[in-house]
């Protein structure tokens, strides 16, 4: 029969009921992934038999064995698609998920470049970006828009020397946002007459201001954890950066060194880290928390599913209290749920970021029933006046109408909790800080918050590393929990408290 030479796709498999599969299960099975195992090393193309009424050598199903999760555990494969069916009939007993690949949970600048549409050049602008001191501001990310609702509009990166030149379609930029990349706050403006030239000044990050996060939880007047607590984060990478402490962790990109587990240059893990954990000029919400930084992200790409869920496994190997999760996926990923599922019954609790696609559904795995799904609210006067935080205002008001939920937030019934994510000041690679907005920066201020306190209560810690000690610690949580008046749909069952903060 003449093949559809569909290109070749990586796939998951992945055993019937569990992420491992033992003798008893299915011998079949076991042998099976398990020969799949001792393939990955090479590389090189496996040669599997095929089930047909007239069996022929040239029925042979190619297959090449990328990656593994245990021996007879998850396996990463390349096969070509028209191959699937004979694949399935020939070795049934296993679930086939695509890879797929997942973005940060942050408020990006990149996406609104990916967004902006191109003009018909009108008007032709030099846009400075500048220091108190007037020094100009390298790699500070400049986006106008004349159309904001049709994403039309012109961005780009500054030089050297803080500049950039912008060709548009019209002489008012009805937005503007600058973005830069650490030590200075990002700026907004709407409905700006533009010239030849525009000067922008940005204001520096002061580690004393006091920003949502701090309003929230006084980080400051924290006392540093004396009771051992261990987060998985499951990012880009932690560090380095003197205010970190990193345990442990492991690089899980596929073909990158393991023991390469500090930040990819992009900042994103570094920053969430901080947020946790961080002890020195700046404090995390729980500083004396173990990090443990799981790598999943490569440089400038997003992370596979079958990363993830070899990170989860570490998680669960290296005895995790909690994982944070700040990424995100519109589509359920069976794989990852698989993974959710054995971390839970190794009595660890995972958060995730419920997403930033501007109200938008619950994105997963935040939209998973086992793990806690966190939105972002922010406060006014906690960020400039004219900072880029200054766009996320957006109803509804919380009982305190100071109080909102960010414009860009995720929301739905499969909401847990809420958390300050506008305007989070926090470490960022080299010993620098960074302000950064998103239910990523949410997420880690819940799952920071939750080690505290559970690092309250040794017993429950000490409990049996089982779905029953999963349980309590969800339910201990949950009375360490104060509504703000957002509703259900905005903030679960509200935002997570300093133990002598409960009412």
């Amino acid at each position: 029969m003449k093949k559809n030479n569909f290109a070749s796709k990586n796939y998951i498999l992945l055993p019937v009921f569990r992420t491992n599969i033992t003798k008893q299960d299915s011998p079949n099975v076991a042998r099976f992934l398990t020969m799949l195992s001792n393939s990955v090393e090479h590389s090189s193309t496996v040669s599997l038999a095929s089930r047909n009424m007239h069996q022929k050598s040239s029925d042979d199903i190619p297959v090449v064995v990328l990656d593994s999760i245990e021996k007879q555990g998850a396996k990463l494969i390349r096969i070509n698609a028209d191959e699937l069916a004979n694949f399935r009939f020939s070795y049934p007993g296993l679930r086939i998920i695509e890879e797929k690949f997942y973005d940060p949970a942050v408020c990006s600048p990149k996406k609104v470049l990916i967004q902006i549409e191109q003009v018909e050049i009108k008007t032709a602008v030099t846009v400075t970006i500048k220091d108190p001191e007037g020094k100009g501001i390298s790699n500070a990310t400049v986006v106008l828009f004349t159309d904001f609702t049709a994403s039309k509009g012109a961005s780009g990166v500054t030089n050297a020397q803080g500049t950039i030149s912008l060709n548009l379609d019209k002489s008012i930029a009805e937005r503007i946002y600058i973005y830069a990349d650490h030590s200075y706050w990002g700026y907004f403006k709407k409905d700006v007459q533009l010239g030849a030239t525009l000067d922008i000044q940005l204001v520096p990050i002061k580690l004393d201001f006091k920003d949502s996060l701090r309003y929230f939880y006084d980080t400051a007047k924290l006392p540093k954890l004396t009771q051992k607590v261990r987060v998985g984060i499951i990012d880009t990478g932690v560090g380095p950066h003197s205010d970190l402490k990193v345990t442990g962790g492991k690089n899980l990109v596929r073909g990158e060194k393991e023991s390469d587990y500090q930040d990819n240059g992009e900042g994103h893990g570094t920053h969430v880290g901080g947020i946790i954990g961080a002890y020195g000029a700046l404090n995390g919400v729980a500083a004396g928390v173990e990090i443990m930084s799981y790598r999943v992200f490569p440089k400038g790409s997003g992370a596979s599913n079958f990363d993830i869920m070899k990170a989860i496994n570490e998680a669960i190997t290296d005895q995790c209290d909690l994982i944070n999760m700040s990424l995100g996926e519109s589509q359920v990923d069976e794989g990852i749920t698989s993974y959710i599922k054995e971390a839970y019954n190794a009595g660890i609790v995972c958060f995730a970021a419920n997403g930033n696609d501007n109200r938008s559904p619950v994105s997963f795995p935040a939209n998973d029933s086992l793990s806690i799904a966190v939105s972002a609210m922010g406060r006014l006067n906690t960020f400039p006046p004219d900072s880029v935080e200054s766009g996320s205002v957006q109803e509804p008001y919380g009982t305190d109408t100071a109080n909102f939920i960010a414009d860009f937030s995720n929301i739905g019934p499969e909401t847990d909790l809420t958390a300050p994510g506008v305007g989070i000041i926090s470490t960022y690679p080299n010993n620098l800080y960074a302000v950064m907005d998103g239910t990523s920066m949410a997420c880690p201020a819940a799952a920071g918050m939750a080690a505290r306190i559970l690092a309250g209560n040794p017993d429950l810690l000490n409990l049996p590393r089982n779905q029953t000690r999963a349980d309590e610690m969800v339910k201990y949580l949950s009375i360490n929990i104060k509504a703000l008046g957002f509703g259900n749909l905005y903030e679960g069952k509200g935002m997570l408290q300093p133990p002598a903060a409960t009412k």
